[in-house]
């Protein structure tokens, strides 16, 4: 079953004729396995009434935004959720903007790894300044850019992950989706002798390109997956998009075979 879930990336939070306040809370280690931390501090919002609007947590801190509105003593559900067991430290900002708050102190990480997070629009914007900029060959300058991007995805994983390389490619792919590159599909797979196949459906790059009226194939994409897999088989292997959504079809196909 495919369940398509839409979710921000970043502490970021809306709320529309509301006022928005930050509650970051910190955890001691214990809080990770214990039972009915969270409802403990759910009851204090109830008990004052408080609309949660999102909440993000890591392995020992939480960020609540909430409605605040109707609050009058802030510092009162601040002294309440102290007292709640496990938790080490609380405080509660309140936004000095009326409908959207950001939480600026949270850095985003896979696996221990910083991210910097891309929008579809700058993404576009890099896509496309290599077109209308490089006279020559902007295919092959995003296919290299995109093999080089697979091989240092690969070393990545490598080291952060400690998984054997079956388990870290079934890993690899629901990253790929994951972070937006589109929906992959494993079709076949079979690595001695090497012959792989997947479908990308709502491929970020086909997108750009036909928005742009470019009837390309992919090559950021093509080359990140055989990057991935020359790095990951410390082999030469090589990826042919044998469909391309900007041709016509409904996904992009791709087929990785040993050189």
């Amino acid at each position: 079953m495919h369940v398509e879930l839409s979710f921000e990336p970043i502490p970021i939070a809306t709320c529309e004729g509301g006022r928005i306040a930050t509650i970051l809370i910190e955890f001691s280690f214990e809080a990770k396995y214990a039972i009915g931390v969270l409802r403990d501090i759910a009851e204090i919002m109830v008990k004052w009434s408080i609309p949660i609007i999102k909440v993000f947590n890591s392995n020992t801190s939480m960020i609540i935004f909430i409605d605040s509105s109707g609050v009058g003593d802030l510092k009162a559900i601040e002294h309440e959720i102290r007292r709640v067991k496990y938790v080490r430290n609380v405080e509660i900002q309140p936004s000095d903007v009326e409908t959207v708050e950001v939480f600026p102190y949270a850095i985003p990480k896979i696996y221990g790894e910083r991210v910097v997070i891309l929008r579809e629009s700058a993404l576009k914007s890099l896509i496309n300044a290599i077109w209308e900029n490089l006279k020559v060959a902007p295919q092959m300058m995003l296919y290299i850019i995109g093999r080089e991007m697979g091989e240092s995805y690969c070393e990545s994983h490598r080291k952060s992950m400690k998984l054997n390389f079956e388990d870290m490619l079934k890993i690899a792919e629901k990253l790929f989706t994951a972070t937006g590159y589109g929906t992959l599909k494993n079709v076949k797979k079979c690595l001695s002798p090497l012959e792989v196949e997947y479908h990308i459906y709502d491929c970020v790059e086909c997108k750009i390109n036909l928005e742009a009226g470019r009837r390309v194939k992919s090559s950021l994409i093509r080359g990140l997956i055989e990057g991935y897999y020359s790095k990951l088989l410390n082999r030469e292997v090589e990826c042919i998009e044998e469909e391309c959504i900007t041709q016509g079809n409904n996904k992009c196909r791709m087929i990785l075979r040993g050189v």
